[in-house]
């Protein structure tokens, strides 16, 4: 499920059912040096995600891409993050980033770090394959943390 009007409908119905929340973390990086490489980074991100909500729809909700600046202050945002998934019924919570400084907070469990995959200049086919060769290397984690004893 996405987090839009008519998918937090079903959400809210169904909320036993979905235990897993996955939120995207988008480096923003506005320097004319940058731009490209976060662009094409969130672009990944994006696909990457959506793919993934599309597997496990009526299991996980998919939220908005949290974007930052690349001078943000990440720690106050796991911070706040953590706080705000602590009051909602979600077992288990995924973070999917391509910027690595994430793996190094300790606030968050389960950052899942990719590195980012320029795909805008690939043909939709190929893109798809690519797609899903990265799926299925993030579909063991998820597995694994669902297996885990609540």
């Amino acid at each position: 499920m996405h987090f839009t009007g008519r998918d937090i409908d079903q959400y809210i119905q169904q909320q036993q059912y979905v235990d897993t929340a996955v939120i995207p973390l988008v480096q923003l990086d506005l320097a004319p040096n940058g731009l490209k490489q976060s662009a094409s980074a969130s672009d990944y991100l994006q696909s990457l995600t959506n793919l993934l909500e599309k597997q496990f729809k009526g299991r996980i909700l998919l939220f908005p891409p949290v974007a930052y600046s690349k001078n943000g202050d990440r720690s106050r945002l796991a911070e706040e993050m953590n706080a705000e998934m602590r009051n909602t019924e979600f077992k288990h919570v995924f973070y999917i980033t391509t910027d690595a400084e994430w793996r190094t907070f300790e606030e968050l469990n389960n950052v899942l770090w990719l590195p980012a995959i320029p795909t805008e200049n690939m043909d939709q086919s190929f893109k798809l394959s690519v797609m899903e060769d990265q799926l299925r290397q993030v579909l063991p984690l998820f597995i694994k943390e669902w297996s885990k004893p609540s």
